[in-house]
Order: structure tokens, then C-alpha cells, then sequence
């Protein structure tokens, strides 16, 4: 991992954000795969997806860009539409995030070690809402 990219990801997990005025995107490649435990742990076609990562101030935006059901966007914001949350600690980075109308959740979360995703997030599946949960691993090139 390049001193650039550590020096980032350290100010993320410290809570310091981005010195710079505008935000800077933190790019990563990941690999995934993800279940639906509600249906007897289905899984779904693996994907690569692409996350993107800003911080400005106190708060982090996440956009995970790939094949549905991968693709998504969650932050660290409270508005009148969502309830976000930065569970951010020493050994990983995490984000959740609640739609307040219809409690729809989603959680991303990356360990510092190894750069290991895990989240999950909730889907309409063939008409019914489930919860899909994936793993994967990630990389910075």
C-alpha cells in the first residue's frame, strides 16, 4: 500500500478527515460475493465492484459502484430521509446507514488489516425485502 493511501486511511480511522478543502476520493477495487440467510444462505453471483471514499469533516460518504445488488451509496449523515452512523474504531472503518420511513439498513465495513469488506444491506429479492450480507476482499491498484 503506497504511503499515500496508509496516510489517508489512518486519518480516517483516527477521525482527523482530510486536511485539503475539498474532499479527495479514496478509490478501491474489491471482490465480492454475497448471501441472503433468509433463504436458506442463497448466494449471489460474485462481482467486482468499485468503492469510493470521501470524507469532509466528521462525516464519510461511501458509494459501492456495481452490479445490482451490489451498488449502493451510504454516509455518515443525519437528514429527515436517513439516520447515518460512523462506527469507525481502531481496526476498521464503518459506516451505517437507516432509511427513516421504511427502515431500510445498509452497513459497510473495512478492516484495517488486509482491507477486508463485510457488510450488508437491504434488497427487494423477487418482490420481498431481505436482508443480503457480503464479503470480500479489496485492494488500492
Amino acid at each position: 500500500m503506497s504511503h499515500t493511501c496508509l496516510k489517508w486511511l489512518l486519518s480516517l480511522w483516527l477521525g482527523l478527515g482530510l486536511t485539503t478543502a475539498s474532499a479527495q476520493t479514496f478509490v478501491m477495487h474489491c471482490d465480492v460475493e454475497g448471501t441472503i440467510p433468509a433463504l436458506e444462505d442463497l448466494k449471489l453471483k460474485p462481482a467486482q465492484v468499485t468503492l469510493e471514499i470521501q470524507s469532509l469533516g466528521h462525516n464519510l460518504f461511501l458509494k459501492m459502484n456495481g452490479p445490482a445488488p451490489y451498488a449502493f451509496f451510504l454516509n455518515t449523515l443525519t437528514t429527515e430521509q436517513y439516520e447515518g452512523k460512523n462506527l469507525t474504531n481502531a481496526q476498521r472503518m464503518g459506516l451505517q446507514n437507516r432509511h427513516i420511513k421504511n427502515g431500510d439498513m445498509r452497513e459497510v465495513r473495512i478492516t484495517r488489516q488486509g482491507l477486508e469488506l463485510s457488510g450488508y444491506s437491504d434488497i427487494e429479492y423477487r418482490r420481498k425485502k431481505v436482508r443480503m450480507t457480503f464479503e470480500g476482499t479489496c485492494h488500492t491498484n
